[in-house]
């Protein structure tokens, strides 16, 4: 069993990728072939993630705040980037999140959980099932090693 000292820390993507070819195409032009991310699971129950594309081209025009940008660099951006955090917790070998903010404003006061595998090489693996709106589920995965 998974116990909290075996996930808390600071962790660095390594990979992602899912069973879905559809997905998986949609997942690679949107976070590329080299995406960047970041999660950190403190001991007093608090959690942050961020998985962004590798290569984000800056705004047009380098604006000092992103409200300033061009719609079109502003929609990019959001749609290669995803960030939540809030409360967690550990049942069985899931990871579970009260989401309290996230880029996505929809999963605000619900649950994010994710599955939980430690690797031999020491890393982690969470892992998500979703059913998309037409019945369609699939099972990703993100792959973290400790910062």
């Amino acid at each position: 069993m998974i116990t909290e000292q075996d996930i808390t820390g600071t962790w660095l993507l390594v990979a992602r990728g899912n069973d879905d070819p559809a997905d998986e195409k949609v997942s690679l032009e949107r976070y590329g072939d080299d995406p960047q991310g970041m999660v950190i699971i403190s001991p007093d129950g608090w959690m942050n993630a961020s998985l962004c594309h590798g290569s984000r081209p800056p705004l047009t025009g380098n604006p000092a705040w992103h409200t300033d940008a061009p719609d079109a660099d502003r929609l990019a951006a959001y749609d290669t980037y995803i960030s939540y955090g809030g409360q967690w917790r550990l049942e069985d070998d899931t990871f579970i999140t009260n989401v309290a903010f996230a880029l996505n404003p929809g999963w605000v006061g619900g649950e994010q959980k994710r599955g939980v595998e430690l690797l031999p090489d020491g890393g982690m693996r969470l892992l998500l099932s979703r059913e998309w709106p037409d019945g369609t589920v699939v099972n990703a995965w993100v792959q973290w090693r400790r910062a």
